[in-house]
Formats: structure tokens, sequence, C-alpha cells
């Protein structure tokens, strides 16, 4: 008996009726909404904008969150190995917490990244259909558009948080920039086609203007790996060399000559990363278990080379993987690779997913599945240069990854099904 092909409608809708692909908990609905409200606030920095930051809305949020996580039962039932692996990386730190050099700064990490798991638990229940997943993404992107258009208009600053600094800036807008590239391929109505097009440039705008090292180091890397993965490569290959063209024409002799310097090793911010990288490495050998979270700048002092001397506040490893290193040593090295390779491979598996019966939201996850892999790309070029371990960004991807993977295995149980019911 040959399968019918069962579709989704174009733009997700939160509350229609249940079918293959589809099983929406209308219990939860509130709690996936609020989620667009979290990152608003969190990225979009929404109460500074209505001047409401001394009510805590992120706090308020994720009080909530937690609330609506312990009610529902659900928090270990989640099986899944990232989430697992995320809590033990989380429980590391904490371990630290008695033996740092300084003790408040280590509590102080360990806390940051225990507030984060609320969300990206409350994504994992949460955003459980294709409808959802297309929403949340969606709402990432038009945020995404809004930061880029900030930063286009305030000479490469964001509003706010991790958004001050040109070089955060664009390692977040480089993440999403992927999302606007593949999705434009997989919208069939033209008005989203239109602004996943639109967001696309506003977000290479904003980096270009941000005159961020990093950020172009990590566009250079978000490039190749659309070339690399995409299906359309000749597309792919034209659309960025048109892009690479109008950087050229259009850039001013500043930002040439700034992104000249990426190669130079003599010059002064890459003598002060590489010098920064020593000192990192030799903390790193005298203390392979770690020194704990943030407590590089503390130790900082000892390794620190006589090239420069730095204050308190310049003692920053200026790289993700230095930051990891010496922090928390190889138990912490072993546990974010493995977070790593799992993020990978999901993401791999939803670029190959094929599921017959679901042919357009296979297509979906398809092109979902290239955009995370350039995601991570782009954000760990960047991340190289920068020290953005215990940023959000990287883990509320995690989020979505995992997400995204429960939602393909569901999929694909119910063609299981589906399949067995027709024989």
């Amino acid at each position: 008996m040959e399968t019918p092909e069962l579709s989704c409608s174009g733009f997700p809708q939160i509350n229609q009726p249940m079918t293959a692909v589809t099983t929406t908990n209308s219990k939860n609905t509130v709690w996936f909404y609020l989620l667009f409200v979290y990152l608003l606030f969190e990225y979009g920095r929404l109460h500074v904008t209505l001047n409401i930051d001394f009510a805590r809305p992120i706090m308020i949020l994720i009080v909530i969150f937690t609330g609506m996580i312990l009610l529902s039962n659900q928090l270990f039932t989640l099986k899944n190995k990232q989430l697992t692996l995320l809590w033990m990386f989380i429980f590391l730190l904490a371990l630290f917490i008695p033996f740092a050099r300084n003790n408040f700064y280590a509590y102080q990490c360990t806390k940051t990244m225990l507030l984060y798991m609320p969300f990206i638990v409350s994504v994992i229940i949460c955003v459980n259909t294709i409808e959802r997943l297309k929403m949340i993404v969606f709402i990432c992107v038009l945020i995404m558009m809004y930061i880029s258009i900030y930063a286009i208009t305030h000479h490469g600053h964001g509003p706010g948080n991790y958004f001050l600094d040109e070089n955060d800036l664009s390692l977040y807008i480089n993440m999403w920039i992927p999302f606007c590239y593949f999705l434009f391929f997989y919208e069939e109505k033209w008005v989203l086609k239109l602004l996943y097009a639109v967001s696309l440039i506003l977000g290479l705008a904003a980096v270009v203007v941000s005159f961020s090292r990093g950020g172009f180091i990590g566009l250079i890397a978000v490039a190749l790996t659309i070339v690399m993965f995409s299906k359309r490569r000749l597309i792919s290959l034209a659309i960025i060399l048109i892009t690479i063209l109008f950087i050229i024409l259009f850039s001013d002799e500043s930002y040439k000559s700034e992104m000249k310097t990426i190669t130079d090793t003599k010059e002064s911010t890459a003598i002060e990363r590489i010098e920064s990288w020593k000192s990192g490495w030799n903390m790193f050998l005298d203390n392979p278990l770690g020194v704990g979270g943030n407590n590089f700048l503390v130790r900082f002092d000892e390794y620190q080379t006589d090239y420069f001397k730095r204050g308190m506040w310049g003692r920053v490893a200026h790289s993700i993987w230095f930051t990891l290193l010496p922090e928390l040593g190889l138990g912490g090295v072993i546990i974010f690779s493995f977070i790593l390779y799992y993020n990978i491979r999901d993401a791999f598996h939803l670029k190959r997913i094929s599921i017959p019966a679901m042919k357009r939201e296979t297509i979906y996850l398809n092109q979902l599945g290239q955009a995370f892999i350039t995601s991570l790309a782009g954000f760990f070029a960047s991340a190289t240069f920068l020290s953005v371990l215990y940023y959000a960004h990287y883990w509320y991807m995690l989020g979505f990854i995992v997400a995204a993977t429960s939602i393909t295995k569901e999929m694909q149980m119910m063609q299981t099904i589906h399949l067995q019911k027709s024989e």
C-alpha cells in the first residue's frame, strides 16, 4: 500500500489539529510563548528599551521556567546525552568553588551557567513539534535582524549586555546568518523569502560595520562551510563572491586596513593574544585539573610574560580554548569535547534525514541541519579569539539542536507506525 504524503501548512500554527507530524500539548503553550519573551529580554534587551530593568524580568522568567519544569516532572526523565554532559560540566564548575584561588569568581561562573538551564530545558520540553521549531527559529532570526539594525545605526555596537563589544556582537550575528541563508531556499512564500534575504543582508552589514576581525574570520568560516555542505554549491559560491565584491566596493579604506592586520602576528593585539595563550598553556601545565571558573584572571600574575603587564581587567585568555584548558583542566576538555561531538553528530543527522511521508518537514530539517553546522563553524572560528566559554550563545544553540533532534526521532517513529498500519 502506497504511503500518502503528509505535508505541513506554510508558516507554523501552534493550535492545529493533531497529525502524524504534530502532537502539540496545549498545557505548555503559554510556557512555549514565554520562551519568546525571554529571548526578547535576553538578546533584544527589551527591558532596557522599556526602562523596566528594575523589575528583573529575566530573573522572573527563570523562576517561572524553573517552576514549570518542576511541576511537569520532566527534569529527571529527559534522556539526552548533551543535556547530561551539560549538567556534568556545571557540576565540574561547582567542584572548583571551594578550591579555587578566588571562590567568589568560581561561584559566579557556576551560577551563570546554572541560570541558563531553565531556558535550555524549557526549549527541549516545549519545542516538541516541527511547527514550534519553525516558529522559535523564526523569532531568533527576527531578533538577530533587530540587533543588526541597531548595530548599523550605532557604529557597530548592539543593545547592551553581550553586544556592547563589537567582537561579541559579530560572533552572535555569524551564528544566525546561516539560518537566514538556508531557510531562504526552504521557504515558498515570497514574504518570508524576502524577510530572510533582508535579514541576511543586514547581518552581513552589521558584521562589516562592527570592524571586528574575529567577526570577519567567523564570516569566512560561515562562507566556506556553506560552500562545502550546501546542495547548491554554485549558487552559494556566486552569492559569496557577490558579497565579497559588495564589501570591497562599499567598505571604506579603514575597514580594509583593519582586516589586512588579521595575518599580522606582529600587530599589538595579535601579540597580546599569543602571549595570553602562552600564559594559559603554562597555567594548564602547572594545573592540569584546572584552576576554577573565571580564575584565569586571578592566576594570570603568575604566568604573564615579560612582554607586557596588564591590569586586572585585561587578564582574559582571548580564546574559548585557552579559557577552557586552564580553568577546567582535562576533565572540562573531555566533557566539552563530547558535547561538541554530539552537537555536530546530531546536526549532520538532521542534514541527512529522510522521511518520505513528510517531504516538506524533511526539507526543513535538512536545511536546519546545514544551518546548525554552519552556525557552529562560525561560532568556533570567532570564539577561537574570544573568551566566550560562559556566554549563553553556544549553550542555547545546544538546546535548539537537542529539540530538533527529538522532533526528528518522533517523526521517524510516527512514520514507522504509519507504515506498519499500512501493511
